[in-house]
């Protein structure tokens, strides 16, 4: 299947988009690291490293519990969730949940050590940050695919029935033209004026910026107009047309 220059360009730049997030939250994760090794000092013998912990593992645990229920009640109904692999980001967080249990039970002393707990927190956390700014990213695009589709779907069938209306007034036309009757039985049951309005309103929605359903709706309804009015005039008994002139079995604009 041939893709468009529109799609590759589109197609570009949200990779590019998408790389450009990955290597921004990468750099500020990088240095949150390096912050925590070479700028900030945790003292070894500090009474509050346990609760320090005990917290980053509380923290952790529950935002895993988040994650796991975003990811069933929310992704679990796109077909793609996100580009990161969400097994990747439970792993991450049941490795980082299991360190945090063991510093808790070994009440080790080297600042080191828990500067590791910080940054194994900070990391599921940065990649689960990415996710959802990936997942929301990939959701934004997909509903302006549809709206960019739903809009193009319009406006073929407003064209269509453009086409066909001005065809069936055209065929109208000239039957006024060839049958005096036709013209006065027009006049008599005052379709002449309803007619002209018809086809001048859907000759205006081809200068019209956007179509909406509702104005399909409305050229729908003028294009049965014409095409019963078409239809009277053939039946018409001063007219002998050797064309008998039928409905349509199908949508002549799907």
């Amino acid at each position: 299947m041939k893709v468009s220059r529109a799609e590759k360009y589109r197609t570009r730049r949200r990779v590019d988009g998408e790389v450009g997030r990955f290597w921004m939250m990468g750099l500020m994760f990088s240095l949150l690291v390096l912050a925590f090794e070479f700028l900030i000092e945790i003292p070894a013998d500090a009474a509050w490293l346990q609760d320090m912990e005990m917290a980053l593992f509380s923290a952790s645990f529950t935002l895993l519990a988040f994650y796991l229920l975003g990811l069933t009640f929310v992704f679990s109904r796109q077909e793609e969730a996100g580009k990161v692999s969400h097994q990747v980001i439970i792993y991450v967080w049941l490795g980082a949940i299991l360190f945090h249990l063991f510093l808790l039970i070994s009440n080790t002393a080297n600042q080191h050590v828990y500067k590791a707990g910080i940054i194994m927190f900070l990391g599921p956390l940065f990649l689960t940050v990415y996710h959802f700014i990936t997942y929301l990213s990939a959701l934004r695009e997909s509903r302006r695919e549809q709206s960019q589709a739903t809009a193009a779907s319009l406006e073929r069938s407003a064209y269509q029935l453009i086409l066909e209306g001005s065809k069936t007034y055209e065929e109208i036309t000239r039957l006024r033209t060839a049958y005096p009757e036709v013209e006065q039985m027009l006049k008599m049951n005052e379709f002449y004026p309803k007619l002209e309005r018809y086809i001048l309103e859907m000759q205006q929605y081809l200068q019209a910026e956007k179509i909406t359903a509702k104005d399909v709706e409305l050229l729908e309804g003028h294009f049965y107009f014409l095409e019963n009015l078409l239809s009277l005039a053939k039946q018409h008994p001063g007219v002998l047309e050797s064309r008998v002139f039928s409905h349509r079995e199908e949508n002549p604009y799907g």
